[in-house]
Parts: C-alpha cells; structure tokens; sequence
C-alpha cells in the first residue's frame, strides 16, 4: 500500500512534443517559442501510479470497443465524495455529461430562454461567460469583492439587486472559486442558496476543484446543504483536475430533481452522446483514481502547499510589487500586481518578453484587470525558474 510519502513530484517530465496545448502552442498563440508555461490549468505531474496501472491493464486488454460505463465506476465516484467529502450521493441522481464545460454550454443552449441571461461571479474561469456569448444569451455579472486582506467573497446584497432586476434565472457557481482560490464556507453557501431559492435561481455548480483544498478549509458540496434550503440545481464533478487526467474526460452531473435530470438526460442524448461516447481508457482511469488516489492526493496537498509557500516568501522577500489572494483551494495563484496602473497587456508581453507565460487577469472578466493568474502545480525547480524570470519583469516603472 503506497503512502504519502512514495510519490515523486520534483522530477521535470518534459512535456513539449506531446501536443500539449500548455506546452505546445507557444508560437502559434504567441509568436514565441519555448515559453516556460504557467498558464493552462493541468499539472506538470504523472497521474497517480494506480490510475497508470489501471490504463496498462486496459490497454492489455487489446479490444477497446463501444463501452457502457461500467457500474462500479458509479459505485467508486460516490464513495470517494462520501469518503472525502461527507456527501451522500443517491446514484439515481447521477449522470454522464460530457465534460464540465460542454454540459454548460449545452445547458446554456437548451435550458437558459433566448434572450434571458445567466448570472456569474467574476472575475471567473472565462469559459463560462464564452458559454452565454456564443450561444446567444446574455451575461449578468455578480462581481466578486475584495477586502482589505486580499480575500475574495460574494457581494450577495448586489446579487439579490441583480435578480430583483429581473431576467436572469440560472447562476453557475465556481466552488472551489476559480481564479480566486476561494473554498466558500457553509455560511456562505447557505445565504446564497436560500437567496436562489427565494427568486427562483437555478444553481449550475462547477466543483471541478472540489479534492484541491489546502489545511484549514473544507469544501462543502453544494447538493449536501439541506434539501429544503436548495433551489433547483446541478452539481458538476469529475476527476480530471484531481488527478491531472483532463485527457481521460469523465465527469458527473448530479440533480437530485427527477425531472430536471430526464430533460438534461434527454438533452445529452438528442445531441448523439448517449452509448459509446466515452473511451474505456477514460472509465479504467477515472474508477482508479476515485478508488485509490487517496494517498497521492494527499502528497499532492503537501507539495502544492510547499509551493505556494516558496512563492510567498519569494514575492516577499525579494520585495516583488505582486500580491497574493489567499489560497484555499486549487493550484492557482491570483496575483495583484500593485502600484503599476499598467495595462494587462503590457504586463503579459513583458513576461513573454522574459520566457514565461501567466494568464492575464483580464481574461477573467471584472475585477481581473491587473492580475495575474499563476499554475504552481509543477515541480519546485520549475517554479523557483518561473519566478526569477518574473519578478524582473514586472518591476514598477
């Protein structure tokens, strides 16, 4: 039985020439080339050894056919969240979506009215206000605020403003919060959903981040507040960020409403993504991660906690005009570039200009203008490179 204490995250695994869209895409979006990438939310880390043995054993196999997802990964799925995250998932309320993002771009499509609009919380993982814009709805924007420490929370007062408006009936809620690295709290969570169940809000909850939580926090499942204080909802999770397998796409909606889960059913269906839409490769990773990724989770947390450590104490002590949000939760850094006033993009070619890319705080909608979105799940060496070619580069001038 491997320990947290067997797994190796130092080794640099090069990753360029795998058509890897972090590593590989450098010149084409950029006009550079051999950039040190920070940007694309996956890790620069090996799956876990079980997921890897689970996939060689498939692969063993020799016939990948069209696969049903087999049971037992239903049966892995829920008692990993009822194992991690004291929440009791019934398996008639679970279903296959093809992704996170593409169930909420097809949710979008077929459930948001034409012309109605979907409330976000931004800044915020950007896909989710492309999923409005490019599909014909509109964007209502709840901006998230900071506090004087740094420290992200939801202006639910302007939120209830918002709906009181008019127009909107569906919020996707980032929890864990991406980019701000919040891990919403149970108070949180509860003043937002008696809010949504009081103007009749349907809740889309991205918890795709949910297994990446640092000590003294804890993700509370959105579907495991009480019944009787939730709106309508869906809850999305899937192993991919947790295990670094966004390659190996499985994942889950999850609606305890009956009703609401036979039309998205339907909806996935009529789409042509009913039986054989998955790979085998995927189901054999996804039940090995859930079954026994405990332990390389947990030295994951250990390691992504050193990192996040090294890169404060840099910041600090080599006197960086960067400021980072605390981080509950995830692998990402929000960075404040203070005292600069200068335009985002400006910032984004200087570091080009040094070898090293960031995502530009801006891509995330209100409240990202100048930051800087920082992916320290990489090896240590890695970083401490990325952060002395960064901090020259973004010295007030």
């Amino acid at each position: 039985m491997l320990s947290r204490n067997d797994f190796d995250f130092d080794t640099r695994i090069d990753r360029r020439g795998s058509s890897s869209f972090k590593w590989d895409s450098d010149e084409r979006d950029t006009g550079r080339r051999n950039l040190l990438p920070f940007w694309v939310a996956d890790m620069d880390f090996a799956a876990p050894p079980p997921v890897l043995q689970a996939l060689e054993r498939r692969l063993d196999h020799g016939v990948f056919g069209y696969t049903a997802r087999p049971e037992s990964l239903d049966e892995a799925m829920i008692g990993w969240f009822a194992r991690r995250h004291d929440w009791a998932i019934e398996a008639a309320a679970a279903f296959e979506v093809p992704g996170v993002v593409p169930f909420i771009h097809m949710y979008v499509r077929e459930l948001v009215p034409a012309g109605e609009a979907v409330v976000i919380q931004e800044p915020v993982y950007y896909p989710f206000r492309r999923a409005m814009e490019r599909n014909g709805r509109k964007v209502a924007v709840n901006p998230l605020v900071r506090d004087t420490s740094g420290r992200w929370r939801m202006d639910l007062d302007g939120l209830d403003g918002l709906l009181e408006a008019g127009g909107a009936s569906t919020l996707i809620l980032c929890s864990p919060h991406n980019p701000v690295g919040r891990v919403w709290s149970r108070p949180e969570l509860l003043e937002l959903a008696d809010l949504c169940r009081r103007r009749g809000v349907t809740v889309l909850s991205d918890e795709i981040h949910a297994d990446l939580i640092h000590p003294g926090h804890r993700h509370i499942p959105w579907l495991s507040l009480p019944a009787d204080r939730l709106p309508r909802s869906v809850a999305l999770v899937s192993p991919t960020k947790t295990f670094n397998i966004p390659g190996l796409s499985v994942a889950y909606g999850i609606t305890p409403d009956t009703a609401l889960r036979r039309r998205l059913t339907d909806m996935i269906e009529s789409m042509g993504m009913g039986i054989g839409s998955s790979a085998p490769l995927a189901f054999a990773a996804a039940e090995a991660a859930w079954r026994h990724g405990d332990a390389w989770l947990e030295s994951l947390l250990d390691y992504l906690g050193e990192n996040d450590r090294l890169l404060r104490r840099t910041l600090a002590d080599r006197g960086a005009p960067l400021s980072a949000a605390p981080m509950e939760g995830t692998y990402l850094e929000w960075l404040r570039v203070d005292g600069s006033g200068e335009d985002d993009e400006a910032l984004w070619d200087r570091l080009l200009d040094r070898g090293i890319r960031l995502s530009r705080g801006r891509q995330f909608g209100r409240g990202g203008e100048a930051h800087l979105r920082m992916n320290i799940a990489c090896p240590r060496s890695q970083l401490v490179e990325g952060l002395e070619r960064m901090i020259p580069a973004l010295e007030v001038r």
